[in-house]
């Protein structure tokens, strides 16, 4: 974000007093928000969201097909995955929220930056298979967008694999525009298959 790169580049110190309170500001809004839509809430991930995280979404071989990652074989895997996220949050570079309903405050799913390319944050979410076919994803997706835009980032990237339909949907329905495709040999160190994935960008 700007309020990143000032600071990193203070070498000098020029921004003193100044640069510190930027920065809390940035950890205490930014970094720390959450984000509200119609249905939703987007907050921080919490160790006490396993449970919900497990049976939601993490154990579904549906929602987890396309996905870099395989389902959850018990709650003790999604525990340690918890655990880690808290460990990443002292990186300013992570951004990771944990998608809830408003109204009961049930996590169904999680939207993060999952890598960036020439400064651009790329994303990735996963829901839960009940709340799918709701438009939740692209509400959340939208404001998770809005968001990553109001931090100072210009363009979002973000990649589905062909033959997830309701994912390119979504992507599509959030205004993304597509690219280009990449053929990769693994889909991921999880899983060793070939795929072809959709690349998209939007530019503020």
């Amino acid at each position: 974000s700007d309020v990143i790169e000032m600071l990193d580049d203070d070498e000098t110190g020029l921004y003193g007093e100044s640069a510190l309170y930027l920065l809390s500001l940035y950890e205490n809004y930014f970094k720390n928000k959450c984000i509200e839509t119609e249905r939703l809430l987007l907050r921080k991930p919490r160790i006490e969201d396993a449970k919900p995280m497990f049976e939601n979404w993490a154990n579904d071989p549906e929602v987890t097909k396309y996905l870099t990652w395989n389902p959850h074989e018990n709650i003790e895997v999604t525990k340690m995955i918890i655990n880690h996220w808290l460990e990443e949050e002292k990186d300013p570079n992570t951004i990771r929220f944990v998608i809830t309903l408003k109204e009961t405050g049930e996590p169904i799913g999680a939207i993060d930056v999952v890598n960036y390319i020439d400064g651009n944050p790329e994303i990735g979410y996963c829901l839960s298979k009940k709340y799918w076919n709701q438009c939740l994803m692209s509400e959340a997706c939208k404001a998770f967008i809005k968001y990553l835009f109001d931090i100072g980032f210009t363009k979002v990237l973000i990649k589905a694999v062909v033959e997830n339909i309701g994912s390119n949907r979504v992507i599509e329905k959030c205004g993304f525009k597509f690219t280009h495709q990449e053929h990769l040999e693994h889909q991921s160190s999880f899983k060793p298959n070939p795929v072809t994935v959709n690349c998209y960008e939007l530019v503020k």
